[in-house]
Formats: C-alpha cells, structure tokens, sequence
C-alpha cells in the first residue's frame, strides 16, 4: 500500500526535508513532489510503500 506524507517548507528548508525524507523512508521511498503556493511556501509530497508487518 502506498502512503503520502506532506510536509511544508520555505526554500532554503527544501534540502533537509528531502535529506530526511530519504533517510527515513530509504529504498520505500517512491517519489517527492515539491509545490509552491503564492505565498513562496512550498509543500512536500512524500510517496512511498508502506511496511508490511505480518
């Protein structure tokens, strides 16, 4: 199943939230969508695979 986080961020912010998007959901890591609203702030879409725990 695929899951979607959503983070908001200002520009100089990007980078260390897609550092810790990277680092916390590694190779279940599907995609980062990155979009600015009209106010210069930008949200962080983060897609990736849940785990599956029996």
């Amino acid at each position: 199943m695929m899951f979607t986080a959503k983070r908001k961020a200002f520009l100089e912010e990007l980078p260390a939230v897609v550092e810790e998007a990277v680092k916390t959901y590694g190779v279940r890591l599907r995609r980062i969508e990155i979009e600015e609203d009209e106010k210069g702030c930008y949200t962080v879409l983060i897609t990736y695979d849940s785990e599956f725990r029996p």
